[in-house]
């Protein structure tokens, strides 16, 4: 299966910043001169205010900015730690200046919060050092959104994982829409799957629209997730981490000591790496570092897991000869095996070879032998236990280019690729999947998606901003040759006849599925 998510569902993350300016008798000041410079990048953006002393920066990409004013006849204003998040409509309020010349200067570090009163959202943040310092166990972004009013998370997976089950506000996670640099990401059909998995040493900040959207934000009803991945900066940074998991700090569990079973593997190893910084060519571009930045992050779980102990009642050796003589049930009493057209009972409780079939037969040679022959323990109801082991590598990969070409046009453009593989699972074609080791497959869930933004500034009253994503997640289940023989029809000696043979194109046999352990009853032979 393959899904792809075009333009229709990107969102862009940019906000704006706005405000206005009075001088001391709380006069609009028309045509001061307003410079907004990004303190990661020394991106510059420039304006002027209107007749009303009113400015406004759109399409500002998430980040620190520092606004300065300047305006002949008054001092200037400088206004440092400008916090912009996603998708944000940040009103600075009124700036006030003071008489003097405009070699001196004001300026303002510290602030009181900032209240949103551009627009009427809500909305919480998660903030690039809170998803840096905080420390959760399979280090999946979605599960830091518990911090956050409203929002409750009902599950924590073991590692990296594109699952989630985040409820905000009393809403189901189902309606909840999640997106990376604007492009929506969610499975289509089942919006708790995410296309890709991203590294939280990948994310910059996270933000939550929980309700009172704008229009702009109605695809669902739930909240709006946007997660914003990180940029390079004017400086190079760069980071490596290992964290390790391992059974050798674990404690047997009960049921694998009371099954005289091995301590199960549990093994999450994780590593990872970052770098971002300019980029210098040579011949001088970029020299100032204020025009061409890049970021790179890949993060990297070689898993190998164990699923939960499992019990099966599987078919012994006389048993697969039609032989149920010393077969017996719970409470230790022979079982009863009747001929399905007079439904008396078998002489012996045998089957006679005549009433056999060579293909019934064939099927339960699939079966592997009992290995668990403790009545004491199982009480009748098993006699076949294993645990079933998976190798399930996961990476991640993100990667983000921000070219700021002039103060008027500017391009950003990112990519995340992420795979999953369980190596280890249980699968033929069909609904119902084999709940033993019927056959072990391969099954592979690569995502990606790509976005792209560019920003043109028209006029200081005018900007164009032009967004494009891809989004897939194909789905590819794969099995060892070896693997497919163990199943194949000549192979196993299963020779009834197919309805629609196009439909089984390997030729295996139907795939066979063990239910929970039955009541007492008596066996009959189909």
């Amino acid at each position: 299966m393959w899904e792809r998510l075009f333009l229709a569902a990107f969102q862009s993350i940019t906000g704006s910043i706005e405000g206005s300016v009075m001088d001391p008798s709380n006069l609009a000041v028309a045509g001061a001169s307003a410079r907004l410079v990004q303190a990661s990048t020394g991106a510059v953006r420039e304006g002027s205010t209107n007749d009303r002393g009113a400015f406004v920066f759109g399409s500002l990409a998430p980040g620190e900015y520092v606004l300065r004013i300047d305006v002949q006849g008054f001092k200037s204003v400088e206004r440092q730690g400008i916090h912009l998040t996603a998708s944000e409509k940040l009103d600075l309020g009124t700036i006030r200046l003071e008489i003097g010349q405009t070699t001196e200067q004001i300026v303002v570090q510290g602030q009181g919060a900032v209240v949103q009163t551009a627009s009427a959202e809500r909305s919480g943040v998660l903030t690039g050092a809170q998803v840096e310092n905080i420390a959760i166990r399979g280090r999946n972004v979605m599960n830091l959104l518990r911090l956050l009013p409203g929002v409750v998370d009902l599950s924590e997976p073991e590692a990296i994982s594109r699952n989630w089950n985040v409820s905000v506000n009393g809403l189901r996670a189902s309606t909840n829409s999640v997106m990376v640099d604007g492009m929506t990401i969610n499975a289509i059909g089942n919006n708790n799957i995410n296309t890709v998995s991203i590294s939280l040493d990948a994310v910059a900040e996270v933000k939550v629209l929980t309700t009172n959207f704008q229009a702009e934000y109605g695809r669902l009803s739930g909240a709006n997730v946007q997660i914003v991945t990180k940029s390079g900066t004017r400086n190079f940074h760069g980071l490596v981490s290992y964290f390790k998991r391992h059974e050798q700090f674990n404690a047997n569990n009960f049921f694998n000591n009371f099954l005289g079973q091995p301590k199960p593997r549990y093994r999450f190893n994780t590593w990872n790496y970052n770098v971002g910084g300019p980029v210098v060519l040579p011949g001088g571009l970029n020299r100032s570092r204020e025009k061409l930045f890049f970021f790179w992050s890949q993060e990297f779980w070689p898993l190998i897991t164990n699923q939960p102990i499992a019990q099966r009642t599987v078919p012994n050796g006389a048993e697969r000869r039609g032989d149920f003589s010393q077969t017996l049930d719970v409470n230790n009493r022979v079982t009863t095996v009747r001929d399905p057209v007079t439904r008396q009972p078998y002489p012996g409780n045998i089957i006679p070879p005549s009433q056999t079939n060579a293909s019934g037969l064939a099927l339960l040679g699939v079966f592997p032998q009992p290995n668990f022959t403790n009545r004491a323990v199982s009480g009748g109801r098993y006699n076949y236990v294993f645990q079933a082991q998976n190798r399930t590598p996961l990476r991640t990969h993100t990667g983000k280019v921000d070219y700021n070409l002039n103060s008027r046009n500017s391009i950003a453009s990112s990519f995340t690729l992420s795979s999953d593989i369980n190596e280890g699972g249980f699968g033929l074609p069909g609904t119902n999947r084999p709940n033993w080791e019927q056959m072990i497959v391969s099954a592979s869930r690569p995502g990606r998606i790509f976005t792209g933004r560019y920003t043109r500034v028209i006029d200081p009253t005018m900007v164009n901003e032009l967004n494009v994503g891809f989004s897939q997640r194909p789905e590819l289940d794969t099995s060892t040759e070896s693997e497919i023989d163990r199943n194949r029809r000549e192979k196993v000696g299963f020779r009834v006849p197919q309805l629609t043979p196009a439909s089984n194109p390997v030729g295996v046999i139907p795939n066979a599925s063990f239910g929970g352990i039955s009541s007492l009853r008596d066996r009959t032979h189909p």
